[in-house]
């Protein structure tokens, strides 16, 4: 008897995940959703109620869990765009001989926005904001056996990565961190990067790792510029970017995008502790790879 499958799948709302589940369940035998909106209705009657979500997810879990006991192909179906919401779940087929595949539903941030809009239940522009800001792009560190990308909205151009980057250039950081405009300090801290060892393409990678910025600045009082979580939103629309290149298989453009995606994390790895948590989440060479682009992204 074949092992039972674990799909995980990661999206934004309004991404196709729930549609997805449901072409998965009908088109393999033995196979059950399991869905966070589902449990959510069942206990407050609302998908929308957010106010049991901690029972929510354990509900989530222990039927994960269930159901792959049970020999059944099982998919779990919530936004998991966090690391730790992944793992959790993946914790879930310890002692299991279970295939883990995770389906990131890849679509471009403003189609999710349409699409959720015409949901019976869409979730506020406020929350669709923060969900993109959060995005952590899924690696196989993680622990899955494969990683697929669902993706059927070809918005790569050959001119796109070029017009992202006239973008940059000239493109005013307003923080007294930085003394270049945005395009400089890009093609600065690649040219750092180029000399790390790496392969030429994560060239691309550093060139567009503070992509984000363009979707994500806001001012302080002082007229000093942040960009809360630019890492995330750089990192998805280089995805939406990248995809479709046929240059560039699905796992480069999955590295290339954790690049982007992590590259802040080293400011936050000032303690021994943290370094040793990250370092076992991410394994040494992507460990080791974050810290060296720390060093040039942050060499002025």
């Amino acid at each position: 008897m074949d092992k039972p499958k674990l799909y995980v799948l990661v999206g934004l709302s309004g991404s196709g995940k729930s549609t997805l589940a449901a072409q998965l369940a009908e088109s393999n035998e033995n196979t059950v959703i399991v869905s966070s909106d589902a449990i959510r209705e069942e206990l407050t009657g609302k998908i929308e109620d957010q106010s049991r979500n901690n029972e929510v997810f354990e509900i989530f879990h222990q039927r994960i869990r269930k159901n792959l006991e049970e020999g059944k192909n099982t998919i779990a179906d919530a936004t998991n765009l966090l690391i730790k919401s992944r793992l959790r779940i993946l914790n879930m087929t310890h002692g299991l001989d279970v295939e883990k595949i995770c389906i990131m539903c890849a679509k471009p941030f403003e189609i999710c926005w349409e699409h959720n809009m015409k949901r019976e239940h869409p979730v506020p522009e406020s929350v669709l904001d923060k969900q993109i800001r959060k995005f952590q792009i899924p690696f196989y560190e993680e622990g899955w056996d494969d990683i697929q990308i669902q993706n059927k909205y070809h918005m790569y151009r050959s001119d796109q990565t070029n017009r992202l980057l006239l973008a940059m250039m000239g493109f005013d950081q307003k923080n007294p961190h930085h003394d270049k405009d945005l395009g400089g300090h890009a093609v600065e801290v690649m040219a750092r990067f180029g000399d790390c060892g790496y392969s030429e393409s994560y060239n691309l990678a550093a060139l567009f790792h503070d992509v984000g910025k363009l979707y994500t600045q806001t001012s302080d009082d002082n007229g000093v510029a942040h960009y809360f979580g630019h890492e995330s939103f750089g990192s998805y629309v280089m995805l939406m970017n990248l995809i479709n290149r046929v240059d560039l298989d699905k796992d480069t453009v999955l590295e290339r995008c954790f690049l982007i995606n992590y590259h802040m994390l080293p400011f936050g790895w000032g303690t021994e502790a943290a370094q040793k948590r990250w370092r076992k989440i991410f394994g040494e060479d992507k460990y080791l790879m974050l810290t060296r682009f720390h060093e040039c992204d942050t060499k002025e």
